[in-house]
């Protein structure tokens, strides 16, 4: 994970200072990523699919909003979301079971899972960065699967 950014600038010490940052964020992915193991990241992906669940049914059906925008938008976003989840929640409970310790794939899934789901649930436009995380996180995952084949 490489920046073009790391190194010294022309804007002077303030830049400096800063210019390790994009870095400093590919480094802590990376720590992050090695420390959820495929196993977690599903239960993870499951927390997510159940919160959405729970909203969909308290927040918006047992609330009266079912025939409004915000109850149309968040059953959307729910139904997208468990879309998703059970691709994921499959290649990651595969992935664990073959004891494979690291998937970046499956980092990108569950961001990608959880960005999607509440910020198009609260309103927020960025979406469609979550959707298309998710579209990365599945070959990312197919091939680590592929890895694990005889």
């Amino acid at each position: 994970c490489r920046s073009a950014l790391v190194g010294p600038s022309e804007f002077g010490p303030l830049a400096l200072r800063h210019s390790r940052i994009p870095y400093l964020l590919c480094f802590a992915f990376q720590k992050m990523a090695s420390a959820l193991r495929p196993g977690v990241l599903a239960c993870g992906i499951l927390a997510n699919t159940y919160v959405a669940k729970l909203y969909m049914s308290f927040g918006i059906r047992i609330s009266g909003k079912i025939g409004t925008d915000e109850g149309a938008n968040a059953s959307k976003a729910q139904l997208n979301e468990a879309e998703y989840s059970g691709p994921f929640l499959a290649a990651l409970l595969y992935l664990s079971a073959k004891g494979v310790e690291c998937s970046y794939g499956g980092v990108i899934a569950l961001l990608g899972q959880v960005v999607y789901t509440w910020s198009r649930i609260f309103g927020l436009p960025i979406f469609p960065i979550g959707a298309l995380t998710r579209y990365i996180a599945l070959p990312m995952l197919i091939t680590s699967i592929y890895k694990t084949l005889d």
